[in-house]
């Protein structure tokens, strides 16, 4: 089993490495290109952020009395997302900032997370196309 830290770290390299792909083929694409390259490093580096802060609230809450492990990750998760959505409100005001490469930087963390543990897993696929007098 992975550590924890080495986890995060692969998971933030694979998302620099997909965003700075799509920064190469964003530079085919769109005009101008600093705001959108600025836009997927800026999303980029609150997504990093935000998973960093999601491991920091799991380690915290599973030490706590269930209750109080409930309401703390409620507001850990209101404190994520009013974050989430003022880098896109900022994004979306700022003429140096392109929206849509705050987005591809804030959800690129998502589909790496899923490549990476869920779609290189072969008992998922394989639980999914059972027959069901097989299960």
């Amino acid at each position: 089993m992975e550590d924890i830290t080495t986890t995060q770290k692969s998971i933030a390299k694979r998302v620099f490495v997909v965003n700075i792909l799509a920064a190469v083929i964003g530079y085919f694409f769109i005009r101008p290109y600093m705001p959108f390259l600025t836009g997927i490093f800026f999303g980029t580096a609150i997504a990093i952020l935000n998973f960093r802060l999601l491991y920091l609230t799991i380690d915290r809450a599973v030490k706590m009395h269930p209750e109080r492990a409930r309401k703390f990750t409620v507001s850990r998760y209101m404190v994520r997302y009013v974050l989430t959505a003022m880098v896109i409100l900022v994004s979306l005001r700022s003429p140096d900032i392109n929206a849509l490469g705050s987005v591809i930087g804030l959800i690129t963390i998502k589909g790496v997370i899923l490549q990476r543990d869920l779609l290189n897993d072969k008992r998922y696929f394989r639980n999914i196309f059972k027959r069901k007098e097989e299960k």
